[in-house]
């Protein structure tokens, strides 16, 4: 009776012993119900040996003093105004600025220990009715003192500006960058490719500390990277005649997009990265975010914040698992090129507050847990 004992004591032992290991099995569990952004361990030291991990920032996320949004100051050591350091925001007319906010959240972001990226100098969009139907007489000594005026204003503050935004358009490249350009872009209209280079200049000489960046979308496509890169080339090489004891280039930088979706493989990113190392630039990966379905699929939805249940059922719950399959691809090609990228910036926090919510592009869901992935994007680094 006593071994029989001794025997039930010993396996009821074990029993507890084997639920104490799931139990602790569950706890390590990745898709903990706690795994919210404010415990979560910080994204910026998790890759701090690679790159820097950014996001973008608006005038709520900001005191008079320091950045207030905890996301923010959890997980990120780069911050981009989404919106208030756009040429409409910053200028309503020639010579006419107002700074007010973007210097409000400039400050404080630097305060709180960030890197901030301007965004963005040139553009055909978002820009005030000054800009949109220049005189072309006029138009290289205003676009110049434009840039002068702004650089010059937060100078020793930015760490990198998006000099030039979207140049290119979707499709119909001619065998030439100069000729491929967007024709509803008002500097190319009034001056001619030579805005580019002229732009660019400009930002040099009224910061010469700042990284010059250009940015745009679409890069995944072969064609449209191969026009970006002879741009850079040529107006890089022609920097370097002009000043040859010039140790930087002018543009010193690219920033991939990156607005995804279910569509973009990650090889093709993979070799526009290999197409862009051969000019010896930084490369930034600037606005990421994937959508849970292709693009066509999205479409029918439209853009803004707060439409995170428009896609259900199937289409959701697969769609999620796709994401969080080509986030960890992505971040695994990223990861390969960190000799040469230097910022991974994600286009928002929560899924509610992405320009594309439909969708759910982001990291986070509304309610600030951490998706499948996250948990692709951190165990990219395994």
């Amino acid at each position: 009776m006593k071994i029989k004992n001794l025997s039930l004591l010993l396996l009821i032992g074990l029993t507890l012993i084997g639920c104490k290991d799931l139990s602790d099995k569950k706890d390590d569990n990745i898709n903990s119900k706690n795994d919210y952004i404010s415990i979560l361990p910080p994204m910026k030291n998790d890759f701090a040996a690679k790159f820097m991990i950014g996001n973008i920032f608006n005038p709520s996320d900001v005191s008079s003093s320091e950045v207030t949004n905890t996301a923010l100051t959890r997980h990120y050591n780069a911050l981009t105004a989404e919106n208030n350091m756009k040429p409409n925001q910053l200028s309503s007319g020639k010579g006419i600025y107002n700074f007010s906010t973007a210097d409000r959240m400039v400050d404080a972001a630097i305060a709180s220990g960030f890197k901030v990226v301007g965004h963005t100098l040139l553009w055909h969009n978002q820009i005030p009715s000054w800009q949109q139907n220049i005189s072309s007489s006029t138009a290289l000594e205003d676009m110049k003192q434009y840039i002068t005026d702004v650089v010059g204003h937060f100078r020793g503050k930015i760490y990198s500006w998006d000099v030039l935004n979207e140049a290119f358009p979707d499709g119909g490249y001619s065998s030439s960058w100069k000729t491929s350009m967007r024709t509803n872009n008002p500097w190319f209209k009034a001056i001619g490719s030579d805005f580019v280079y002229e732009g660019f200049l400009a930002a040099r000489l009224a910061d010469p500390n700042a990284i010059l960046y250009y940015n745009d979308y679409n890069t995944d496509n072969s064609s449209k990277a191969a026009i970006i890169r002879d741009m850079v080339k040529e107006v890089n090489e022609r920097y370097k005649k002009a000043y040859p004891s010039e140790t930087r280039l002018l543009i010193e930088g690219i920033g991939m997009q990156e607005h995804h979706n279910t569509g973009v493989s990650a090889s093709s990113i993979k070799n526009t990265l290999n197409m862009f190392k051969q000019l010896g630039v930084k490369i930034s990966v600037s606005e990421l975010d994937v959508l849970i379905v292709t693009y066509n699929e999205f479409s029918p939805y439209g853009h803004g914040p707060n439409k995170q249940n428009s896609i259900t059922g199937y289409a959701r719950t697969n769609g999620l698992k796709e994401q969080a399959r080509l986030y960890g691809q992505y971040f695994k090609v990223y990861l390969e090129f960190s000799d040469i990228i230097e910022r991974v910036s994600f286009w928002g926090v929560t899924d509610d507050k992405s320009w594309r919510s439909a969708a759910l592009p982001l990291l986070f869901d509304p309610d600030g847990k951490a998706k499948e992935a996250y948990y692709s994007v951190i165990g990219s680094l395994k």
